[in-house]
């Protein structure tokens, strides 16, 4: 969570003309503080080893998606998150829960269309307390959690974030058979879609609530500084390479973070 509170932190400058000590005989300013931490994950990103299949490709996609949601959600009142932006619109809270919801059962579908048999259903039912039984075992849609979104805003993206990297060790190393498994998505009722085009889904639904949560967070009165715009940018950056950079790596990245954040005064 240190790189999400770093986040949250430098989503709050307002004066980017704050001087800041980049190197030992340089001052540049607050506003270089952010785009050098940028450059910090870019870096990361073009050095970290490629992702090794063409699943964790995919799922790379979604875990910048990701990055990008909690570079949005960086800075955000936690009471704001129950707050409705507008009748008959969804606050934070429950655009999130949905988001999370959604990850989970877009794992358990895609789990499902690996393990069905060629007799059985295409997709889980909707009710979480039906269960379907097959050769391979019992599978159900997965219960809503409310620990998911319990607590503030860091404590849901660490929630998320936990939720992401569930999919990921479940699914990054499907073979290139297991892609062309069969499966339905309710979007699409009784049309055949494959495993592939399953794991596509989770980026471009994250994509979708992040949108949401852009448009509520903006109808709450909250402004787009230059500031939260570069911490959505460097969440996103951080997405892109997170799965594949050594633990050290992010590490020293999230402590260099915080020490911008100390120096330039947030």
């Amino acid at each position: 969570m240190t790189f999400d509170r770093a986040l949250a932190r430098l989503s709050r400058l307002v004066d980017l003309d704050v001087p800041w000590q980049w190197l030992p005989n340089a001052r540049a300013d607050a506003r270089y503080a952010l785009y050098s931490a940028l450059e910090a994950e870019q870096r990361a990103a073009a050095t970290a080893p490629a992702a090794p299949t063409e699943p964790a490709r995919i799922l790379g996609l979604a875990q910048v998606a990701f990055g990008r949601l909690r570079g949005l959600l960086a800075g955000v009142d936690d009471d704001l998150l129950d707050r409705d932006p507008a009748p008959g619109e969804w606050p934070l809270r429950r655009t999130l829960s949905h988001a999370i919801g959604v990850e989970r059962s877009y794992r358990a579908n895609t789990e499902f269309a690996l393990a069905r048999g060629d007799d059985d259903r295409l997709t889980l039912p909707p009710d979480p307390e039906q269960v379907v039984r097959t050769s391979a075992g019992e599978f159900r849609r997965p219960r809503p959690d409310p620990a998911d979104t319990a607590g503030g805003v860091l404590d849901i993206v660490a929630a998320f974030a936990k939720r992401r990297a569930e999919t990921d060790v479940a699914l990054s190393d499907l073979t290139s058979d297991q892609m062309q498994r069969p499966s339905e998505w309710g979007a699409v009722q009784d049309s055949v879609v494959d495993v592939r085009f399953r794991l596509h889904r989770f980026a471009s639904h994250i994509a979708e609530h992040t949108v949401q949560c852009e448009t509520t967070i903006a109808a709450l009165g909250v402004p787009l500084t230059d500031a939260r715009a570069i911490v959505r940018a460097i969440g996103a950056m951080r997405g892109a390479h997170e799965r594949r950079s050594p633990r050290a790596t992010l590490d020293a990245l999230d402590a260099a973070l915080v020490a911008r954040a100390d120096a330039v005064g947030v």
